[in-house]
Formats: C-alpha cells, sequence, structure tokens
C-alpha cells in the first residue's frame, strides 16, 4: 500500500552504479523525467577503480555520460570525484549530497568542498545510517573535517557571514532543490518551515554558529512544518507514540523478551 507524506514528492532512487544496470538506468531517468533523482556515486576508492576496470571511466563521468544530469538530481557523496567531475556537475547543477557523519564512520574520505562552490556548486547534507541524526553534527563534522583537509580554520565561512551561517544556508537550498520543494519563508504562497533555536544571550551569526558548533541538538526548542508544530520545548509531537510502536517491534523481532 502507497503511503504518501503530506506535502512530500515522490521521485526515484537507483541506489549506485553498481546496484543497477546502465539500460535500467536510463530507462528510470526517462520515465521519472523531471522528478527528484538520487544515486550513490564515487563513494569509495574501490567503487572508482571498479569502474574504471569495467567502463574505462570514473563513476561521476560514468553517469553523466549515461543519464542526463540536472538540477533534479542529487549526487550522494561524490566523495571521490576528480577535478574534471567537479567541474562537470558544477556546471549541470545537480546537488552534491554530503554525509559527514556516515562518511567519517565509515572512513571513506572528504569530498573537496572548496573547489566545488569555488566553481559555483550546490551541497546539501543528510544521514546515510542511522549511526548519529543531528543536522548540526553533519554540517560541524562537514567544516572540521575541511579543517583537516586543508589544515586551515573556517574554511567554509566568508566575510559577509559566519562559518554556520553559510554552512546552514549552503545545505537549506541544496536540501530543498534535492527534495523538489521552493525555499520556505514567512510570506503568503510559502510554505512556513521553521526551526526555534534558543538563542542563550547570543545574537547575529553567533546564534547559528552557537547551534552547529556547541550547542547541537539542545539548542532546538521548536520545529514546524508547514505551519504544523512537530517539535514543541524538543519534544516530538507523537515520540511517546513511535516509542511505543519501537518497543512492539523489538518485541516482535525477538529483541526483547
Amino acid at each position: 500500500m502507497e503511503t504518501r507524506v503530506p506535502g512530500g514528492v515522490i521521485g526515484i532512487a537507483p541506489h549506485s552504479l553498481r546496484a543497477v544496470t546502465l539500460d535500467d538506468l536510463e530507462w528510470a531517468a526517462d520515465a521519472w523525467r523531471g522528478k527528484p533523482a538520487h544515486i550513490h556515486v564515487s563513494e569509495q576508492t574501490r567503487e572508482v577503480e571498479d569502474c574504471l576496470a569495467v567502463h574505462d571511466r570514473r563513476p561521476v563521468d560514468l553517469l553523466m555520460d549515461t543519464v542526463e544530469i540536472d538540477e533534479r538530481w542529487c549526487l550522494v557523496h561524490a566523495t571521490h570525484a576528480d577535478a574534471n567531475e567537479l567541474a562537470r556537475m558544477a556546471k549541470a547543477r545537480p546537488v552534491v549530497g554530503l554525509c559527514p557523519i556516515t562518511e567519517a564512520n565509515l572512513g571513506d574520505g572528504l569530498f573537496d568542498v572548496p573547489t566545488f562552490l569555488a566553481a559555483d556548486g550546490r551541497l546539501g547534507v543528510g544521514s546515510d545510517s542511522n549511526v548519529r541524526i543531528s543536522a548540526a553534527d553533519e554540517l560541524r563534522t562537514l567544516e572540521y573535517g575541511q579543517r583537516l583537509a586543508h589544515r586551515q580554520r573556517n574554511v567554509l565561512g566568508e566575510a559577509a557571514r559566519s562559518t554556520g551561517r553559510r554552512l546552514f544556508e549552503l545545505s537549506l537550498l541544496g536540501g530543498r532543490q534535492a527534495v523538489g520543494q521552493p525555499v520556505g519563508r514567512l510570506a503568503p504562497g510559502h510554505r512556513a518551515d521553521l526551526v526555534v533555536i534558543d538563542r542563550q544571550g547570543f545574537q547575529g551569526d553567533a546564534v547559528v554558529d552557537h547551534w552547529l558548533f556547541a550547542a547541537d541538538n539542545g539548542a532546538i526548542k521548536s520545529v514546524y512544518c508547514s505551519g504544523v508544530p512537530v517539535v514543541q520545548n524538543g519534544r516530538h509531537k507523537d515520540r511517546d507514540r513511535i516509542a511505543m510502536r519501537y518497543g512492539q517491534a523489538r518485541q516482535r523481532s525477538g529483541a526483547l523478551p
């Protein structure tokens, strides 16, 4: 039975070039033309090696030579894209979906964010596992990884806005694009998607910086989706029901007595 998410957009997500044939990938891209499309690509060095061995092309190049990559696509990870692939992706305008916590947890490597952004590339963040679910932690790990790779501070900051604010705004725009949703704003006709953060005495960009680099999820007071309060005072509205269903599922699986 199909379950609809209110306000959701249906798209496709062929897992990777290793999990789908090129013919099937072409068919799916054509059958769902104009809809969001997500695919893992160039996540690990082994994937690059295998792709070169079989197709004589690197994963991002093979993907872009097989289907038309445009703004509806989200290329997940793209960790080991080379300079030519970075330039091709930036020009085609897909979102590169980075998963910093997962990539760190698995030891996959680091995406070259500064080079990609310098070419006007677009990026978002998300989780590829349940090892840790936290937008703040994803963005913090993203920045700290780049600091380690480039051996400098505030790699993704800029003069006009702080590092935290730039990280948040880049990921917000990229995330919206990746799921086929317009950017929300406080204006008639737009989605009222809001996050209320405890300022804890901070002002301006320092509020976001404190959330991402120090306070983590503890700074989030409320979350509104399409104007509906989903989290209030740090507690999800369905938390008790979800916890009960989780416990029931564990009992059925034999995980609990």
